[in-house]
C-alpha cells in the first residue's frame, strides 16, 4: 500500500478552517502555525535570551513529528541523502578529540533537518512565509521596546543598536528576513489581505533597527536582497507572458554585470574590492576574517583527509581557538571561522567537503528546478534567502551549523519541494 501524505494534511487543513483559526489557508492547521513560529523564535542560537525555552520547543517539535510520523516519515525518506553529512559528523567521533562534542554537533544538525521536514510536512509555503513574518515581527517589536544599543567589541567595534539579541549583526540579518519576507507578501496576492496590509507597516520599523544596527553586511543583502525577492515575486511571472522574456532578462543581467565590473576595474582604475569595504569602513582583512582563515590553513595541514572531528576544534582548553576567540571577545570559545569552507575543511577534511558541496548543490538544483518548473509554486523569499546564504557562505560559517535562522528557512524550503514531488507522485 502507497501512502499518499497529502490525504492527512488536507484533512488537518479542513479542520482548522472549519475552526476559522488560521493565520493564512492552507493545509496547516493554527496549532501548527503558533508551533512554527515558536521554534523560529526560540530554537535559533542566534537569539540566547531563549535559551531555557530552546530544548522544551525542540522536544515538542520533536514529540509534533512523532504524533504526525505519516505525514513526515515519507518525506525524510525522500529527503535521507542530506542527513549523509550529521552521519558523517557522528562518524567523527571515532578520530575526534572531543567525541562527545562531536556527538552533540552531528546529533543537533540532525534534529535540524527533522525540524525543516515537519515544518515543510505540516505547513505549506505561503503559510511557512507568514510565520516568518510574525516571528520576525514579534521580535522587531521586542528590539524596539526593550532593545539596546552597545558597544560591539572586536576590530571593527563600535556603538550600535542590538536590540534584544547579542550583537547587531545578528539584529541586521533579522531585520532583513522581516524585510524580505514583507516584500514577498506585498508581490503575491495569494497571501491574507491583513498580511498584505501588515507587511509595509512592518517594514518601516525594521529598516530603522536594521539601519541603526550599523551592519554593513545586513545593508548590503538588504538592496541586493530586496531587488532579487521583487524580481523573482514581481517581474520574472509578467515575464512569462512574453515569449523569449526570461531568458533575455538573465543574459542582459549577466551581460550587464559583466560590463560594469570590467568598466570600474579597468575604466576607472578602481578596485571595487577594496573601494567597496573603504566606503563602508572596512578594512581589507574583512575585520579580520583573513586573520582567522591563517589559522584554518595552519589545521587543515595538520589533517587534511578526515579533520579534526565535528565541532572538535572550538572548545575551551585549545590555545589557537582560545586566541582567535579572545582576539575578537566571544566568549569559552564559542566561535567560528567565518567561511563555511573553512569550517568543514577544519572538522570533516577534503572528505566533508566534498560530501558538503554535493548535499548543497543537490538542494540548490532543487529550488532552482522547481523556480524553473513551477514558478507559480513560490514566490522570491526562499530563492532570496538561499542566494544569501550562498553569498555568505564565503565569509560566515552559518550553512555548516546547527539551529541557525536561515540555514532552517532554507533547509525547509528544500523539504517543501520535496513534499511537492511526493505529492505529484501519487496524483500520477
Amino acid at each position: 500500500m502507497t501512502y499518499a501524505p497529502h490525504t492527512t494534511l488536507n484533512t488537518s487543513a479542513g479542520t482548522g478552517r472549519a475552526l476559522n483559526l488560521t493565520l493564512q489557508r492552507g493545509r496547516g492547521t493554527i496549532i501548527d502555525q503558533l508551533l512554527v513560529i515558536l521554534w523560529l523564535i526560540v530554537i535559533p542560537l542566534e537569539f540566547p535570551m531563549a535559551a531555557f525555552l530552546r530544548y522544551p520547543a525542540t522536544a515538542l517539535v520533536l514529540l509534533a513529528t512523532i504524533v504526525y510520523w505519516r505525514d513526515v516519515l515519507p518525506l525524510l525518506k525522500r529527503g535521507a541523502f542530506f542527513f549523509l553529512l550529521p552521519a558523517l559528523c557522528l562518524l567523527s567521533t571515532l578520530w575526534s578529540d572531543a567525541a562527545m562534542l562531536s556527538i552533540r554537533f552531528g546529533a543537533f544538525m540532525a534534529v535540524t533537518l527533522v525540524i525543516c521536514a515537519y515544518t515543510a510536512a505540516r505547513l505549506d509555503y505561503r503559510q511557512f512565509v507568514v510565520t516568518v513574518f510574525v516571528a520576525s515581527s514579534l521580535l522587531m517589536i521586542g528590539s524596539l521596546i526593550f532593545g539596546q544599543t552597545a558597544y560591539v567589541g572586536g576590530l571593527d567595534g563600535g556603538y550600535a543598536m542590538i536590540g534584544i539579541f547579542p550583537h547587531k549583526n545578528v539584529l541586521g540579518l533579522r531585520m532583513l528576513i522581516l524585510i524580505i519576507a514583507a516584500i514577498a507578501i506585498l508581490l503575491d496576492r495569494r497571501y491574507a489581505p491583513i498580511w498584505r496590509m501588515a507587511a509595509p507597516a512592518m517594514m518601516l520599523p525594521a529598516l530603522y533597527l536594521l539601519l541603526g544596527s550599523n551592519s554593513a553586511t545586513a545593508l548590503v543583502l538588504l538592496f541586493a536582497g530586496g531587488l532579487l525577492t521583487a524580481l523573482i515575486g514581481g517581474i520574472w511571472p509578467l515575464a512569462g507572458r512574453v515569449p523569449g522574456l526570461r531568458p533575455l532578462l538573465i543574459s542582459g543581467s549577466i551581460v550587464f554585470i559583466g560590463f560594469a565590473g570590467l568598466a570600474v576595474a579597468n575604466i576607472y582604475q578602481v578596485n571595487p574590492y577594496t573601494a567597496f569595504l573603504e566606503r563602508l569602513d572596512k578594512d581589507t582583512t574583512l575585520t579580520g576574517r583573513t586573520q582567522i582563515w591563517e589559522v584554518g590553513n595552519q589545521l587543515i595541514e595538520e589533517k587534511p583527509v578526515i579533520g579534526l572531528g565535528a565541532g572538535a576544534f572550538w572548545r575551551p582548553g585549545v590555545n589557537q581557538a582560545t586566541r582567535i576567540s579572545t582576539l575578537f571577545g566571544a566568549e569559552n570559545n564559542q566561535f567560528y571561522f567565518h567561511n563555511a569552507y573553512y569550517e568543514v575543511m577544519v572538522h570533516l577534511g577534503v572528505v566533508g567537503l566534498i560530501l558538503f558541496l554535493i548535499t548543497m548543490g543537490k538542494a540548490y538544483w532543487l529550488l532552482i528546478r522547481q523556480w524553473l518548473t513551477a514558478p507559480q509554486a513560490q514566490d522570491g523569499f526562499i530563492l532570496t534567502i538561499a542566494a544569501i546564504l550562498l553569498v555568505r557562505s564565503f565569509t560566515e560559517s552559518e550553512l555548516f551549523s546547527v539551529f541557525i535562522m536561515n540555514p532552517m528557512i532554507f533547509w525547509t524550503g528544500v523539504f517543501m519541494v520535496l513534499f511537492n514531488d511526493l505529492r505529484r507522485r501519487q496524483t500520477t
